[in-house]
């Protein structure tokens, strides 16, 4: 499975079931405060190896912000594009457009 679908509602929902964008959004908001760590996250959305990766690659674009004002502009642009995403809006409905306008922030 990948996250980035999971998030997004992409694939068939028996095999690739919808993860809630805002649980996954505040999980990240709360990473970046210290108040919950990578094990926990994994570990309550039941991401598999392939999806800890996306999620290990989501941290490390959040890591290489210049400073704590693009570090909170990405968790909350991370919100909207998944938004956006679960909308259908064009430019948000596949994979691939997805992932190149988080690698865009």
């Amino acid at each position: 499975m990948s996250l980035v679908n999971r998030l997004a509602g992409i694939g068939d929902p028996e095999t690739t079931p919808k993860l809630s964008v805002n649980a996954f959004w505040a999980h990240l908001y709360e990473l970046a405060n210290a108040k919950r760590t990578v094990a926990q996250i994994v570990q309550y959305f039941s991401l598999s190896a392939d999806e800890q990766v996306e999620l290990d690659w989501l941290i490390n674009k959040y890591n290489v912000q210049p400073n704590a004002t693009a570090k909170a502009k990405f968790v909350e642009l991370i919100q909207v594009i998944f938004f956006m995403a679960e909308s259908s809006v064009p430019g948000y409905t596949t994979n691939a457009e997805i992932v190149a306008r988080i690698n865009a922030i």
